[in-house]
């Protein structure tokens, strides 16, 4: 696992680093200023569109956070937030939709041999939305195999939907707000010193934020699942 974990966060390093690269090399300011410009010229089918292709990517199980931060990107923040919230949480549905019917079995060999994810069933049963807002938030499972993780449960759905905005709101606010900075990085790093520092303590602060309180959840998640399972033994 420490190996796994390890591996994972030099993966995501290298990812970061090679974006910074392809920003600087390749027209990307061009071709997001045109999309921005297209959107806001659109503000009907700019933001339906995106939610569609959110939509469908959560539900092909792509990375989350693809389409977080390219709302940030193209939307700005404060939009931003509200399309990627709406389209994320319509992704999630549609999979947890998909996992009980049409997938239902390929869930089911995913999810075999994860203790979390078999403990979900009798969790839900007794605590279904606090459950839920907690495996959001605590990021311990990937998002999108827990949507279909949760479509082999008897929860609710308006209950889940309800719970999975709340649960995801902090974490894509995260990634909106680093697709708007994002968004103006050449004049981030072209700016004065006050600039770039501004720029640098809200990442700082809100990475700082959402995995302090990660790491908090997770421990609450862990000791809820536990009293669900030894209350399921007795």
């Amino acid at each position: 696992m420490a190996v796994k974990r390890i591996a994972g966060r030099i993966a995501a390093i290298a990812v970061i680093v090679a974006a910074y690269f392809l920003i600087r090399v390749l027209p990307f300011g061009v071709w997001l200023d045109e999309l921005a410009a297209w959107a806001a010229a659109n503000p009907v089918m700019g933001p339906a569109l995106f939610v569609a292709i959110t939509l469908i990517a959560g539900v092909a199980a792509t990375p989350g956070w693809i389409p977080m931060m390219l709302a940030g990107l193209v939307f700005g923040f404060l939009p931003g937030v509200v399309y990627a919230t709406i389209g994320i949480v319509a992704a999630a549905t549609g999979a947890l939709l998909i996992g009980r019917t049409l997938l239902r079995d390929w869930a089911e060999k995913r999810i075999a041999g994860n203790p979390r994810m078999l403990a979900l069933d009798d969790a839900v049963r007794e605590q279904g939305f606090l459950i839920v807002v907690l495996t959001r938030l605590a990021l311990v499972i990937p998002f999108n195999l827990l949507n279909y993780a949760y479509g082999l449960t008897r929860i609710d759905t308006r209950l889940y939907v309800a719970a999975t905005t709340v649960g995801m709101l902090p974490i894509v606010t995260l990634y909106v707000y680093l697709g708007s900075v994002a968004r103006d990085i050449d004049q981030v790093l072209e700016g004065d010193t006050q600039i770039k520092w501004i720029a640098a303590a809200g990442v700082i602060a809100l990475v700082a934020v959402v995995f302090t309180v990660r790491r908090a959840v997770q421990k609450t998640l862990d000791r809820h699942l536990s009293a669900v399972n030894a209350t399921a033994d007795e």
